[in-house]
């Protein structure tokens, strides 16, 4: 039976249709969202930054109904945050890179489909079944970290921003850059980080880690994660263990991923 190889000419070509088609697919996302711009900022960007936001209303019910304990007495943003903007194009270049950011965030299913058309020729038949389910669940991984870093890490990080004081003589007025980018990183990073067990899969897949590899270095994988945890977050206690948690939770399901693979294999 003849082999249908592709030249390396023809790949790159194949690539650089799939790059192109992910490139339309951002800008395409960028100006839906550049079109939508009150719905993006007020109430998407900067709802975290007011006091009526989702998180503070269900901490609210929470500590009233089953701790007892006032909101305000946890100091967890009792007024609106007070953004200032100090550069001429300042709120000009954050509309353009917010939009852009979005964009990506927005197309990420549809850029990794392309990237999944790309690959599945080399993929065996069996494989290719699951590439539905594999797009799936990706994508699902993908959004659940983007509203874990949206709905629960960014409302903790800037509850410690806020709060943090040296003195009660300077006042917290934060920086448009500085805020925007403090939401971007979280909920992107995030989004990224719950890519972890496709990751572990993808790498059992093709023989560089394995169950009894993830198990053996379990204790070496808390403590990277720990320093990812810390990276992500400021650094105080509170955040790193909310963004700890989940990690531990995505190693573990991916140890179990990279059981089955390994299972399956032999």
């Amino acid at each position: 039976m003849k082999e249908n190889k592709m030249p390396f000419w023809k790949h790159i070509e194949e690539l650089r249709k799939h790059i192109i088609h992910c490139i339309c697919a951002i800008i395409i996302s960028m100006i839906v969202l550049m079109n939508n711009k009150n719905i993006i900022f007020d109430c998407i960007i900067f709802g975290p930054a007011k006091t009526d936001f989702i998180t503070y209303r269900i901490l609210y019910k929470f500590t009233n109904t089953f701790l007892g304990i006032h909101f305000n007495s946890l100091s967890f943003l009792y007024k609106n945050l007070e953004i200032q903007n100090r550069q001429i194009f300042g709120q000009f270049h954050i509309y353009i890179w917010t939009c852009f950011i979005g964009g990506v965030i927005l197309s990420f299913p549809y850029v990794f489909y392309e990237f999944w058309k790309f690959i599945k020729p080399a993929l065996s038949d069996e494989e290719k079944k699951y590439s539905i389910w594999i797009l799936v669940v990706v994508s699902f991984l993908f959004l659940l970290g983007v509203f874990f870093g949206y709905f629960i890490l960014c409302p903790f990080l800037i509850h410690f921003g806020y709060s943090f004081r040296i003195s009660n003589l300077p006042k917290n007025i934060f920086d448009l850059s500085d805020y925007i980018s403090l939401i971007l990183h979280s909920v992107f990073s995030m989004g990224i980080v719950f890519l972890f067990p496709f990751i572990i899969f993808f790498l059992t897949k093709i023989g560089l880690v394995s169950y009894s590899f993830l198990r053996k270095y379990r204790k070496h994988a808390f403590f990277v994660m720990l320093v990812i945890a810390s990276a992500i977050t400021p650094g105080d206690i509170l955040s790193t263990i909310i963004v700890l948690i989940p990690l531990i939770i995505l190693y573990q399901i991916s140890v179990y991923i990279s059981f089955y693979v390994n299972k399956k294999v032999s």
